[in-house]
């Protein structure tokens, strides 16, 4: 049984906003802290990777402040749990084609793409719906049914294997995946923290399903 309000440390990629995110974990019911560089081992019920920014730049600072290793270490641990948010999210990955190839932390099998130019797509901005394509505690299809979620990116994640894939969106006519889950990672391509009422209903969901 998990605490009432359970603890969670988020990792600062030092290239995102991350006060907000801060603030709509707090008001969700965590109990929030951002991690130390000087940390040596993750203690929380809940490790948050948010991300606004490029793979590279993400992963410059995970590997500078050996949050990897720390990562690796702490999904080891009975009850740990971590979530990556957009960037975040595709940090999880084997790897990234943005400004050259670059590795992963590799916890999901797949890569991370740039939106075709030919077809115009580009950047994806603004507000869409999540279709599930499975459901269990953490993730309530009733919760995404009637309820748009805020994105904004340029690079979308295809994982190798379908069993990861949770949610899926719409850019224009092209689909991507938007949930992702495997084990105990979850990663979501929307920001939670930018998505109104509709991210706060998410995140207090995701710290129900901890107790």
């Amino acid at each position: 049984m998990r605490r009432n309000r359970p603890e969670i440390g988020i990792i600062d990629l030092e290239s995102n906003n991350l006060y907000s995110i801060y603030n709509s974990f707090l008001i969700s019911g965590f109990k929030p802290k951002i991690i130390s560089p000087k940390e040596k081992s993750f203690k929380y019920d809940l490790v948050v990777m948010p991300g606004v920014g490029a793979f590279k730049t993400g992963m410059g600072v995970i590997k500078k402040y050996y949050y990897d290793d720390k990562i690796h270490n702490y999904l080891n641990k009975p009850n740990s749990f971590l979530y990556g948010i957009c960037l975040g999210m595709q940090l999880l990955f084997s790897s990234s084609q943005e400004f050259g190839y670059s590795n992963g932390l590799k916890l999901i099998n797949g890569k991370v793409k740039k939106f075709s130019k030919q077809n115009s797509l580009k950047t994806n901005m603004g507000w869409a719906k999540v279709s599930m394509k499975k459901e269990e505690l953490l993730l309530n299809k009733q919760q995404f049914d009637k309820n748009y979620f805020y994105f904004v990116h340029s690079y979308y994640v295809s994982p190798s294997d379908n069993k990861d894939i949770f949610g899926i969106s719409y850019h224009q006519d092209f689909k991507f995946t938007s949930i992702i889950k495997k084990r105990n990672i979850i990663g979501t391509q929307f920001h939670p923290e930018k998505s109104g009422k509709t991210g706060i209903s998410f995140l207090k969901n995701l710290k129900n399903s901890l107790n």
